[in-house]
């Protein structure tokens, strides 16, 4: 049979899935009657997001725009659940209802997430004519059940419907969650939709497909199941989400039953290898290379897996027994969990700082010695900063790469963004300053007004580097211009309504 992989998200990070890809109980039957898709529509949302912005080893700046579902749990406070990887790393969320066609989404802020079991709960700057989701009772579900998946699969077909069956109760994969597996069609951009029986009840959240070694999908679909969400989210109610961590978790590997007798390990058990010393954390000390865990709080080990999902589900702070044979002895072992989980770096959580009303640094490169930089006579976008007006509009910088010249690498200009142009109260002024483009910004800021930049775009064929730049596109994009959050002192108003809704994370 051939492996799986699990692709989380985008497709980013690969799990190997183990099992059958299905394993349908031939005794079930697809329900029939009335199906209100309709309503199962409503009740969902797509999500986009555009995460924070990272420097390449270029100094470019970089960003990725991003995808994913999500359903309404609250009209009353407009409360959204999801994915906790749909906004992991976003520094915008834009939530789109329903038949949405406004170019920019309701901006959405983070009340709370775990990564560990991938929820996530947003709420809505306002939710005006969204139905509420009714969640039903995935301990109810059996195999061959009919069911529904709701999202946005692939970022750009919101308001999607797959029709499949549950073909497994509780696929566990490589974390803590025994996951509802399912034919219904999932892609990446479903991500943290809905998934509904028959009756239009939510029995899961879609998280997960499997991938072949090629990274297609197989057609295999993984849901974290409603009533684990309903016990996340009661947790992430009352603070950050916490688990117990003995620091093991990179440095098991599982044993054989064969490997394991050899090791001793008492008649009955399967075992975890302990593959190196840990230097630090709570093992630290306490377990050592070559220890072979069977045993962890009276709960028999059967892979790493098992374990994290054991040790993980006991509070930081608990006392936890494990019993190991060491040297072809066997001995138990208390260790006292720590905090599983981490904050993420507090430096993105906070707006870049960066010079003018734009958000971006921009160059002249029209007395440039480079003949090609100095065909460039409007002001070229060098860096987008975090949160800044040019991020919010999905403007993207200038980007370099690296090539090979006669054995030697040398950075090449693989797209220019350059802007041309500027609308501002209907009437279009051509830009061929970074003095004019300052202008036309401060204009606007005082205003109020939005200005719409008219944006060419240059690409190289990335598999030629010797090839010219070519004209890609030209368009306009909608900024709102607005100083960085250091210099809010000057306009403390202005400010604090830019960023009531805006913060991601």
């Amino acid at each position: 049979m051939e492996n799986t992989t699990i692709a989380w998200g985008a497709a980013a990070l690969l799990v190997l899935a183990s099992g059958s890809p299905m394993d349908v109980d031939s005794g079930s039957k697809l329900e029939a009657g009335p199906i209100n898709t309709d309503r199962m529509l409503d009740v969902s949302v797509s999500i986009r997001t555009i995460s924070h912005v990272t420097i390449d080893r270029y100094g470019d700046s970089v960003w990725a725009p991003g995808s994913g579902s999500g359903l309404l749990v609250s009209a009353e406070h407009c409360e959204v659940w999801t994915n906790h990887h749909v906004i992991e790393n976003a520094a915008v969320i834009e939530v789109l209802p329903r038949g949405w066609e406004a170019a920019h989404g309701i901006p959405a802020r983070v009340i709370n997430s775990s990564p560990r079991t991938d929820v996530a709960i947003l709420q809505m700057a306002q939710c005006d004519g969204i139905p509420e989701a009714q969640l039903g009772d995935s301990a109810s579900a059996r195999q061959g059940d009919e069911v529904y998946a709701v999202g946005n699969p692939l970022g750009n077909n919101p308001d999607s419907i797959s029709r499949g069956i549950i073909s497994h109760l509780e696929r566990y994969l490589s974390g803590p969650t025994p996951y509802l597996q399912t034919d219904a069609t999932i892609n990446p951009g479903n991500s943290g939709g809905a998934l509904f029986d028959h009756k239009g009840e939510v029995i899961g959240i879609s998280t997960a497909i499997a991938t072949n070694q090629q990274g297609s999908n197989t057609g295999i679909g993984y849901a974290i199941p409603i009533n684990r969400v309903r016990d996340v989210i009661a947790q992430l109610r009352l603070g950050p989400p916490s688990w117990g961590d003995a620091g093991i978790g990179g440095i098991i590997a599982g044993l054989t039953a064969e490997e394991a007798e050899i090791f001793q390990v008492p008649a009955g058990y399967g075992a975890v290898n302990i593959t190196e010393s840990p230097s630090e954390g709570p093992a630290a000390d306490k377990l050592f290379a070559r220890d072979v865990i069977y045993r962890i709080d009276n709960v028999g080990v059967t892979s790493p897996s098992q374990v994290k999902r054991t040790v993980g589900g006991y509070p930081a702070g608990a006392v936890l027994r494990f019993d190991l044979v060491r040297a072809g002895k066997t001995m138990s072992v208390d260790i006292e969990l720590a905090e599983g989980w981490k904050d993420a770096d507090a430096q993105t959580k906070q707006a870049d700082a960066y010079a003018g009303l734009l958000g971006m640094e921009l160059e002249m490169w029209g007395e440039s010695d480079d003949p090609e930089r100095a065909s460039f006579q409007a002001p070229i976008i060098r860096r987008i900063h975090s949160k800044g007006p040019a991020h919010r509009g999905y403007i993207v910088s200038t980007q370099r790469a690296m090539g090979a010249s006669g054995g030697f690498a040398m950075p090449y200009l693989l797209s220019v963004s350059t802007v041309t142009g500027v609308v501002i109260d209907g009437k279009y002024s051509p830009v061929d300053t970074i003095e004019a483009l300052d202008g036309f910004a401060k204009n606007a800021f005082q205003i109020g007004s939005p200005l719409l930049l008219e944006i060419e775009t240059w690409r190289r064929n990335p598999q030629n580097w010797r090839a010219p730049l070519g004209h890609i596109t030209t368009a306009f994009y909608r900024v709102m211009p607005a100083p960085s959050a250091i210099n809010a002192a000057d306009h403390p108003g202005r400010i604090a309504q830019i960023a009531s809704f805006g913060s991601g994370v």
